[in-house]
């Protein structure tokens, strides 16, 4: 037993020692030297150009039975009329899903099913796209279906439509992310809102693009001399390079003349924008300037300085601004560098409404450190072992090999460009990355854009320079054209109104409406079909509105609320703040409401107009338009013999983006003098959207001002 204690003292004694003299030097591991990492050998696609002018890269991989096909075309947004903006993009997306000539869309998709395969295709800013994969067996089939789309799109009218609604969705949902916001905002600002790589879809460009024009848009790019094809898998290259020449063999080849692209300019200037969103309680900021190219000889000494400024968690913007500081959730930069225009410089951050200010100001402060300061050796091996560890995921697969050789041929780069960026990163000296950062980076020019609470940032963003608040309001759509108003056309609209406010109650008793509460059950139209709530809709006039409802099959109650000037929803889950669109529409509600309506047209606050008779499920009606605003208005279709109001037309905001809504009235009562109507149906682009039938409703009852505070 003493043998073995003496011999774990020696093993104490020995590793203090150890760890004592350790402690005293450097960590054994600082001391080692590595030998230089060996470059790496990726295979090498073979490139082969068609008789019909098609190039085609085919790259063997045989490790699975599996065949991938990617397809690059020379076109993009950036070459559709200002007018239309949107056309490339439903032009790319309805390829596929109006299928070909022969076969629809949903046969394609049910073929494809059945193969596990898929084809796929697009249109970005300024390329198109294509895929297919499908399995070795299924290789005939998959590139059949391949080639037919690409030569033989159909553009079938209802994916067309389809394809706009979605669309109009998308633009009515854009201003609910503030991060999207201040991307889409910041393009603007740098490239200007006009610019092929800024512009935003809009209701009316949407709603201006036809069959005609995919059609057309198709035919000025889609040739096989304007194609390049890549094929990855497990395949015969000489088999392969035959089906495919066979397969679009009759693909004729044209003269295609490219437009310029779009000339972006390098000069700039200080620019200070301002979103202020009340309903955000922390800043997305961005803030740079038009880049460079990455064809430029100092591109890989700006892509070291932009990594050891901001980009991977060792950079001075994360180690400065969000480590030492906190001032950030997430902070850092880009490259900004393009292909064949020059990109953007930027940095990206996000921080808390409090620190707004500082934290740009400590942005910047990094920015002209960088500027006049040498990095240090530690930063420069940083760097440059970060670039080149994080290369191998150029070379990881295959497909990436391929990629890069299809992205190389179409932007007319050499294909070993990044073998030759490599090299040129390995030789980036301190003094190269304080050049470039002196010569490239213009903190005093920088563009920069901050969405978020203004009255809760730490100063006023003046401080930094003169401000200009950023209007993100979404343009409706443009009202149907209607027959100029003649004077007797407006005489006999005001004739008619005055007849339909007598029989409402008329103007004395509609006036003294303070307030409407009305219960009953509501019909909602849902995909699973028809949904039953209760509702207790609670007015205060002119504009306050809530609406408490339960859904009796789940049992869940919810309330929507609207001030007058804000909106929020309160649910089981918590209140959250309802976004600008359906703010918009709130008022625009209050605005439509019939006591409201008939109000404002007694003391002429808004223009009337006759436009005809029509029939409204029987009942012969006149039909008036109301001139709601300059961007809003609403026909009114009223009973000739009753003179209530039994139809509303007018264009809302709906869950997929502006619909055109009806809404039918009937059931009138006498509620204090006034004529309710307890039933209404309303339409929503000719569909049921959701039937009423209220049971009681109290006019002039007290009304707590808390229903109407969040």
């Amino acid at each position: 037993m003493r043998r073995y204690w003496l011999v774990w003292s020696l093993i104490l004694f020995l590793v203090v020692a150890v760890t004592g003299e350790a402690e005293a030097q450097n960590k054994p591991h600082e001391g080692l030297v590595y030998p230089p990492l060996n470059l790496p050998q990726p295979p090498v696609p073979d490139r082969f150009e068609l008789d019909n002018g098609m190039i085609v890269y085919l790259l063997e991989d045989h490790e699975l039975p599996i065949i991938d096909i990617s397809v690059r075309i020379r076109t993009g947004a950036i070459y559709e009329p200002a007018d239309k903006v949107g056309l490339a993009t439903i032009t790319g997306a309805v390829m596929r899903t109006g299928g070909t000539t022969s076969k629809t869309g949903d046969e394609l998709d049910e073929i494809l099913e059945n193969l596990a395969a898929s084809v796929e295709t697009s249109i970005g800013d300024d390329s198109g796209s294509a895929s297919m994969s499908v399995l070795k067996e299924d290789l005939d089939t998959g590139l059949s279906i391949l080639a037919d789309i690409l030569m033989n799109p159909a553009f079938r009218e209802d994916k067309i439509e389809l394809e706009k609604v979605q669309h109009r969705s998308g633009i009515a949902r854009r201003n609910d992310n503030p991060g999207s916001i201040t991307r889409r905002e910041f393009s603007k600002l740098i490239y200007g809102a006009d610019s092929p790589y800024a512009r935003t879809t809009e209701y009316d460009t949407i709603n201006s693009i036809t069959r005609d024009d995919l059609v057309s848009f198709y035919q000025r790019f889609f040739r096989p001399n304007n194609v390049i094809l890549g094929v990855l898998g497990d395949f015969n290259s000489d088999e392969m390079l035959a089906k495919i020449q066979e397969i679009f063999r009759e693909w004729e080849p044209a003269e295609i003349n490219l437009p310029e692209k779009p000339q972006i300019s390098e000069a700039y200037g200080k620019q200070i924008a301002l979103v202020n969103k009340d309903d955000v309680n922390q800043t997305n900021i961005r803030m740079g300037h038009i880049g460079w190219l990455r064809k430029n000889e100092d591109y890989p000494s700006l892509v070291v300085m932009s990594q050891i400024l901001g980009i991977g968690f060792s950079s001075r913007l994360i180690n400065s601004i969000r480590v030492e500081k906190g001032l950030a959730y997430s902070v850092g930069n880009n490259y900004g560098a393009g292909y064949d225009v020059p990109g953007v410089f930027l940095i990206a951050c996000g921080t808390k409404s409090e620190a707004t200010v500082t934290a740009i100001e400590a942005i910047l402060a990094e920015v002209k450190k960088m500027r006049t300061e040498e990095v240090t050796d530690n930063e420069l091996k940083q760097a440059i072992d970060g670039f080149m560890n994080s290369s191998v995921f150029d070379y990881d697969t295959k497909g990436e090999i391929l990629s890069r050789a299809l992205r190389y041929e179409y932007y007319e780069y050499p294909q070993d460009f990044v073998e030759q960026l490599m090299a040129g990163i390995r030789g980036v000296t301190k003094a190269d990355v304080k050049r470039v950062a002196a010569e490239y980076l213009h903190p005093d020019k920088f563009t920069l854009i901050a969405v978020g609470k203004a009255s809760d940032f730490d100063k006023p963003l003046s401080v930094l320079g003169d401000v200009t608040e950023v209007d993100i309001t979404i343009p409706p759509p443009s009202p149907e054209p209607v027959p100029e108003a003649g004077e007797a056309e407006v005489a006999k609209a005001k004739t008619i109104l005055a007849e339909v406010v007598e029989a409402h109650g008329g103007l004395e008793q509609l006036q003294s409406v303070r307030s409407l509460v009305a219960q009953g059950q509501y019909s909602l139209s849902t995909p699973g079909g028809l949904m039953q709530a209760e509702i207790k809709r609670t007015r205060v006039l002119p504009d306050k509105i809530r609406l408490d409802i339960t859904l009796q099959a789940m049992g869940m109650r919810m309330s929507q609320v609207f001030d007058g000037e804000s909106a929020w929803m309160a649910m089981p889950q918590g209140v959250q703040d309802m976004p600008g669109s359906q703010v918009e529409e709130f008022k625009k509600d209050a605005l439509r409401d019939t006591i409201n309506l008939l109000i404002r047209v007694s003391n002429n606050d808004i223009s009337a107009q006759y436009l005809g008779t029509e029939d409204v499920n029987g009942k012969s009606t006149d039909v008036i338009r109301i001139a709601i605003s300059d961007a809003d208005a609403l026909n009114l279709f009223v009973d000739q013999g009753t003179k209530y109001i039994v139809k509303k037309s007018y264009q809302s905001l709906g869950q997929e983006g502006p619909v055109e809504t009806e809404e039918f009235i009937d059931d009138y009562r006498d509620i204090s003098g006034v004529k309710i109507g307890f039933h209404t149906i309303v339409h929503q682009n000719g569909e049921l959207f959701l039937e009423g039938k209220f049971s009681e409703v109290i006019i002039n009852t007290e009304v707590a001002e808390s229903l109407f505070e969040q």
